[in-house]
């Protein structure tokens, strides 16, 4: 017995520690994105406009308004918050901060479109990448990922899919309306990741997975 709950211990924080490593990359994905000029995933752009319409860094601006989802989250369904809820409602928009000033320290702004593109599916390779890893970890989800399950449970729905477009789509016109980073890119992350996340986590994360749950 002793045996089997020294695995699980390690299991968990072998899966917490993927979940912090899939966050510190969707992180550095997400200041590539920015930098290319070409739109950033909606919740990013619409923190990054409100937050310089008020004077606040974007990661202040992120983790405040995260943690007021957070305790909405808590009372409605805090079996969604675990500790990659606390990694990513944290981390990502300071690690965005830091991974933008770092990118415009070692590389040129894209100055051409072709170069906007190239950084641009970089970011995205990358920011999906570190999403797919976060996600297949399992160990909490964003509150801003929490919202959709969260109406689900208060409206009695099983249209998961449409509530999300739903919050996907509000908050990039609030981008929109708060001149967020919007662009070609906020439409890509917020309606064609999902390709992406499959293939990353079938071809990577799965398997990476398995080795932890063997361990």
């Amino acid at each position: 017995m002793a045996n089997f709950n020294l695995k699980i211990q390690r299991q968990t924080v072998l899966r917490a520690l993927m979940s912090l490593i899939g966050v510190i990359i969707q992180s550095f994905g997400g200041a590539i994105l920015l930098e290319s000029n070409l739109g950033m995933d909606p919740y990013s752009a619409m923190n990054l406009g409100i937050s310089k319409m008020i004077g606040w860094q974007l990661g202040t601006f992120q983790l405040a308004l995260n943690f007021v989802v957070l305790i909405v989250v808590f009372f409605v369904q805090k079996n969604l918050i675990g500790v990659g809820t606390i990694f990513n409602m944290v981390l990502v928009g300071y690690g965005i901060q830091f991974f933008s000033e770092l990118y415009q320290k070692v590389l040129p702004d894209p100055s051409t479109i072709v170069w906007q593109v190239v950084v641009a599916v970089v970011g995205l390779l990358i920011f999906t990448f570190g999403l797919s890893m976060y996600i297949v970890a399992d160990v909490g989800v964003s509150p801003f990922d929490a919202i959709t399950p969260m109406i689900m449970d208060i409206t009695h729905s099983e249209k998961y899919r449409l509530i999300r477009i739903i919050q996907d789509t509000t908050t990039m016109l609030i981008a929109l309306l708060v001149r967020g980073p919007f662009g070609l890119v906020t439409l890509i992350v917020a309606f064609g990741t999902g390709p992406f996340i499959i293939f990353w986590s079938d071809k990577v994360h799965s398997h990476l997975l398995k080795k932890i749950s063997n361990r």
